[in-house]
């Protein structure tokens, strides 16, 4: 039985991050624990399934072509999309125990999901050789012994690599989410015995020196406010970071000729329908491998942020920052693009 340690390791760090991404997004704290990992066939896992749960399909691009699935179980999706929502604690408690979600609740949960997604790309990014990208697909409801299992429904029939993880929050009791794999994608992702043929075939074939222009990572920053323009160049000219400075209304296509741009800066005001459509342009000029989008604003508002990542956005800062959390964040999505 294939064990996959390396894609094991990529989906526990992925589910840690997103964890605390989304216990940020929600302004409750979440744990993520007890990640464990095994082989199984999709008969296997639905014959242990009890609970109502939405599987949300994630696209895997580029370099890895496939879909694997995220299963949250109906109370979870309640509990995490009410909280997105501002519901108070005794509402989302009551809606938990009834099994009340309504399309509002769906909308959140998927805008919650796509935070997790969000988490999950640099992640796999910076732990996979080539290239590669993931989207989120619309979650779909299945419930056991009411709904028809088909070849292809709830998830394709075949065998999966199926990772386990147990979630916790203060105050809520939640359930174990899975990540359901396909062998095929995981071997792609964890090819084990191709890496032991490789190095026993070739064991003196040394690295590939890094070419100079390879080194040089360009940050593009799009900010109106001449203050906090002076105070990115600064905190970046202390960096091996390249910084290009650019007003909201730029043409910008002229910064990406050569894809040495990996990452946005993009300073807001109000987060308004015009500067968060700029997330849409920027994810536009290179649909294939888009740029990571970081959003500053002085205020974030819990709806603020949930239209920054449903336009694009990577993640947000609360102008003013530190210098080490802005070159945190910057690391953390440039060493993935």
């Amino acid at each position: 039985m294939e064990k996959f340690p390396k894609l094991q390791k990529i989906l526990t760090a992925a589910v840690k991050q997103a964890a605390l991404d989304g216990g940020m997004l929600l302004g409750h704290e979440i744990e993520a624990e007890e990640i464990t990992g095994e082989s199984g066939s999709r008969q296997d896992y639905l014959g242990g399934l009890e609970d109502a749960s939405f599987f949300i399909g994630v696209k895997s691009q580029e370099e890895y072509d496939g879909t694997f699935y995220l299963v949250f179980t109906l109370r979870d999706a309640i509990v995490l999309g009410s909280l997105l929502l501002g519901v108070p604690l005794a509402r989302v408690s009551e809606k938990k125990k009834l099994a009340i979600i309504d399309s509002d609740d769906i909308d959140a949960f998927s805008e919650f999901t796509n935070q997790v997604i969000g988490s999950f790309n640099p992640i796999f990014k910076s732990g996979l050789p080539n290239k590669v990208h993931l989207k989120l697909l619309d979650p779909k409801k299945f419930i056991p012994g009411s709904d028809e299992v088909t070849e292809e429904a709830p998830f394709p029939n075949g065998e999966y690599f199926i990772c386990r993880v147990q979630l916790h929050m203060d105050g809520q009791d939640l359930d174990r989410i899975a990540i359901l794999v396909p062998t095929s994608l995981a071997c792609s992702y964890d090819p084990q015995e191709q890496v032991k043929e490789e190095t026993l075939e070739a064991p003196e074939t040394a690295a590939p020196e890094p070419s100079p222009a390879a080194d040089v990572r360009t940050v593009l920053i799009l900010e109106d406010n001449s203050d906090d323009l002076q105070f990115f160049q600064e905190t970046l000219s202390a960096t091996e970071i390249k910084a290009l400075a650019a007003t909201l209304d730029a043409d910008l296509t002229e910064f990406f000729p050569d894809g040495s741009v990996k990452a946005v800066l993009l300073g807001v005001v109000d987060a308004d329908d015009r500067e968060l459509s700029i997330c849409i342009k920027l994810k536009s000029i290179s649909p294939k491998s888009p740029v990571p989008v970081i959003m500053c604003a002085r205020e974030w508002t819990r709806i603020g942020v949930l239209k920054a990542l449903k336009y694009g956005a990577e993640d947000i800062i609360v102008k003013p920052c530190t210098p080490d959390e802005l070159k945190g964040k910057l690391m953390k999505y440039m060493a993935a693009a």
